[in-house]
């Protein structure tokens, strides 16, 4: 039973060091789409659970439950929906916060003389912006800002 174990462990430290990292540059810069997270999901499962054998081996628990947190009763499997989320709000996070070239070109392009919780998503916006937006909500459900100048924040609207 121990070697069965350290196979296990062995499987769950590839799946978090290299199969949920490999997507890591694009989860950080677009929004996932459901089909490639399923597909995604399913070869990480698959190969928890199978290895490299072709043998077929009966699932113990659901995919999701594994990918909670330790504390939760999972085994820490990175989640890639929420880390997809993370990475996408750490560039709004960015744009709000910082001053760069990046943000004002995004700010003129995208903003204008809106303040970022005005704008919404449009046809024809560039799949980085798309996917910004997508993760908008959430981002600001978890956000306060800063009065300063009161330029980038609504009285009424905003949590400050």
């Amino acid at each position: 039973m121990e070697r069965q174990d350290a196979i296990l462990w062995g499987c769950l430290t590839l799946i978090n060091s290299v199969l949920s990292n490999l997507s890591i540059y694009m989860l950080s810069f677009f929004e996932l789409p459901k089909e490639v997270l399923k597909k995604l999901n399913y070869y990480r499962s698959r190969f928890f659970w199978q290895g490299d054998g072709h043998k077929h081996k009966y699932r113990l628990s659901k995919w999701n439950i594994l990918c909670r947190p330790k504390d939760q009763g999972g085994l820490g499997i990175t989640d890639l929906e929420v880390q997809n989320k993370c990475l996408l709000s750490k560039w709004l996070f960015k744009l709000i916060n910082e001053d760069g070239i990046w943000q004002q070109i995004l700010r003129n392009k995208y903003l204008g003389s809106k303040t970022f919780t005005q704008v919404e998503k449009k046809p024809g916006d560039s799949q980085f912006w798309s996917g910004l937006m997508s993760v908008k909500q959430d981002f600001l459900k978890w956000t306060k800002f800063k009065v300063q100048s009161g330029k980038q924040t609504r009285f009424w609207e905003d949590k400050w």
